[in-house]
């Protein structure tokens, strides 16, 4: 959630406050009210934070007995000042966001892939010219691993993947052009791991089988490439990783 999110979140939370002071000491609906607040700032802010140590720092040790109620009221009122004073922070001073000290990562895309050097060489450049780093494992350190071992750790490590599926293999006995079998393996991990953030591209005449065929794909050619990069385009933006304008 960002921050603007956060803020309105606070907002709406602020206005449960009224609620929460006619209720018991030892109600629920406060410890849900305090937790949700305190994991928003979290994810929005971080734990390291002056508005995440703000609100979560703003709580009595403990209750006296005798005294809960007075002092359950006297600490909702501490968490109603914290979030008041965050609000205040980015609007009523004119403060839209603050900097953000946390190293922006770039997008990492696994390339799956079989023969056809050039152009996958070509895709890769693609990839780069959108800001987003392309993973080919034969291309990565081996750090004395197993070859599955190797591709799930880099599966792991990205935000999404495209199935680069050149005709690479015919089937005996059948005019059948199909990808290599490490692509067709890889496509089975990926939607393990990656489901719904898959981009499929397959060559010419080449077919996936038949437990892969109903997925969407893009058509490429070695030496026309505008599809599959148009393809590429959609679904990234269709995720959100790419402006309408870029």
């Amino acid at each position: 959630m960002d921050k603007k999110k956060a803020l309105h979140f606070l907002k709406e939370a602020l206005n449960e406050i009224t609620k929460l002071k006619t209720l018991g000491w030892d109600n629920q609906e406060y410890k849900l009210w305090r937790d949700k607040i305190i994991d928003i700032l979290e994810m929005s802010f971080g734990n390291n934070s002056t508005e995440y140590k703000r609100f979560s720092d703003a709580f009595l040790r403990s209750f006296s007995y005798g005294h809960q109620q007075e002092e359950y009221l006297e600490e909702l009122t501490m968490r109603e000042t914290a979030m008041k004073s965050i609000i205040q922070k980015y609007e009523t001073l004119g403060i839209e966001s603050e900097p953000d000290s946390r190293v922006k990562l770039p997008l990492k895309v696994f390339i799956s892939h079989g023969h056809g050097e050039g152009a996958l060489l070509k895709l890769e450049r693609f990839i780069r010219e959108l800001d987003v780093e392309p993973i080919i494992v034969k291309d990565q350190p081996n750090a004395d691993r197993t070859v599955d071992d190797k591709v799930l750790d880099y599966l792991k490590d990205v935000d999404f993947v495209i199935i680069f599926a050149t005709g690479d293999d015919v089937i005996k006995g059948k005019d059948i052009i199909q990808p290599r079998q490490n692509v067709i393996h890889e496509i089975g991990l990926a939607q393990t791991t990656h489901p719904g953030k898959i981009i499929y591209l397959l060559e010419g005449k080449a077919q996936f089988p038949s437990n892969i065929n109903p997925k969407v794909y893009y058509r490429f050619e070695r030496n026309s490439m505008d599809d599959a990069f148009t393809g590429i385009v959609r679904e990234m933006r269709n995720w959100g990783y790419l402006k309408v304008g870029k």
